[in-house]
């Protein structure tokens, strides 16, 4: 089926949805760019998209002609020939609290109900929900509290191929063994920086709070939400450093005494005296080091040299240790075989009755003849032979 086929099949059946179910039909245009903002959260065990009342109010309001299209439909009261603004907030509650009881989206509040470290205000968007009592799903006219969608859009072809990709990527993950040695150390080396880069920020970060902490009694910290599970990632770097011992005044609260503070930071300090006193010489931490980056690189097969060819040279060094063992002596041992030779020629001589010095000979006594054969050419001495006869 064509492309242009299934856009016109889609076209018309988003119209019949709109013929049959105005409730069905406004929902997929307020899911669109329409609509009022959407963000993503997790609500209990699943992920899902949901959006502010106000936002939805502000939607509405910016776009008459949607109210007067679907307010209708779904209410059964015809629009006011000239409307005003509280006739316009009630055709969108009840437009919203159609949609809530047909079940397009249900209403849901924030997990946590306290500000994140850094701020006095609560963020807009949460990234944890839950869904409120059943005797609370309401769509409210001041327009508070927080929707989520249950209705999901048709699937678009952005979708589709935002999925072929996403595919293809887990394909080239199942691929990774099979990449060269060089392209292995690099995502090795880059997820190691990645720990070392979180490691000297949490260093750096608790550093800085002692020191602040010792000399004014202030919780200050550096990336206050770089921990928190709780804001988008665009956000985490926002702000850079901020005090998180005030309250919703602003006053400091929790401010401990400058004396206890003081013997808190000399018991930390024996501490690290103590530990350094035990610890490794550095070259032996060196090793230690060097030991653990090896482990790692044979633990990936990361070696440069594969273990199948290294393998093969080890065995055909020792075949040839074997050989040379089996075959004759090394030149190293040459002089431990003359000597065992001369001692032995030594010993038949003294059998015979001869007086045999050992070491008027120098080398090794020559190899004895092959043993014989026949004639170089017995064949043809054998057919001269009977010939004669």
């Amino acid at each position: 089926m064509s492309a242009a086929k299934m856009e016109s099949k889609k076209a018309s059946k988003e119209a019949n949805d709109a013929a049959n179910d105005p409730a069905r039909a406004l929902a997929y245009v307020l899911r669109g760019n329409k609509g009022p903002e959407a963000r993503s959260a997790r609500l209990e065990d699943s992920r899902v998209d949901y959006f502010r009342g106000k936002d939805l109010y502000r939607a509405l309001k910016a776009r008459p002609e949607i109210i007067d299209e679907y307010a209708p439909k779904l209410t059964g009261v015809p629009t006011p020939t000239a409307p005003t603004e509280k006739d316009r907030a009630k055709q969108i509650t009840a437009m919203g609290q159609e949609l809530l009881k047909r079940g397009y989206f249900v209403k849901c509040d924030r997990v946590y109900k306290t500000a994140r470290p850094g701020r006095t205000k609560r963020v807009k968007f949460p990234k944890f929900l839950h869904q409120v009592p059943r005797a609370a799903q309401t769509f409210t006219e001041d327009g508070e509290g927080f929707y989520s969608w249950t209705y999901d859009q048709p699937m678009s072809w952005t979708f589709v191929i935002i999925s072929f990709l996403v595919a293809f990527m887990v394909i080239l993950m199942c691929l990774f063994p099979l990449s060269p040695i060089w392209f292995k150390k690099l995502i090795l080396y880059f997820c190691l920086a990645i720990l070392g880069l979180f490691f000297v920020v949490g260093v750096v970060r608790v550093f800085v709070f002692a020191v602040v902490w010792i000399v004014f009694g202030r919780h200050f910290w550096v990336l206050p939400n770089i921990t928190s599970d709780e804001i988008p990632i665009d956000e985490v770097f926002s702000p850079m450093w901020a005090f998180d011992d005030l309250d919703a005044g602003g006053n400091v609260v929790g401010k401990i005494p400058a004396l206890n503070r003081l013997a808190a930071a000399g018991s930390a300090a024996a501490m690290l005296a103590a530990l350094y006193a035990i610890a490794p010489e550095k070259g032996s931490a060196i090793k230690s080091i060097n030991r653990a980056h090896g482990s790692i690189l044979d633990l990936f097969d990361l070696y440069d040299t594969p273990k199948g060819l290294a393998g093969a040279a080890a065995n055909a060094t020792a075949a040839g240790s074997e050989t040379d063992a089996a075959g004759g002596a090394p030149a190293g041992n040459q002089t431990e075989t003359a000597a065992a030779g001369g001692e032995a020629a030594t010993a038949a001589g003294a059998a015979d009755g001869r007086d045999i010095d050992p070491l008027e000979d120098d080398v090794a006594p020559p190899a004895p003849p092959p043993p014989y054969g026949g004639p170089e050419d017995g064949g043809a001495a054998d057919a001269e032979t009977k010939a004669e006869l």
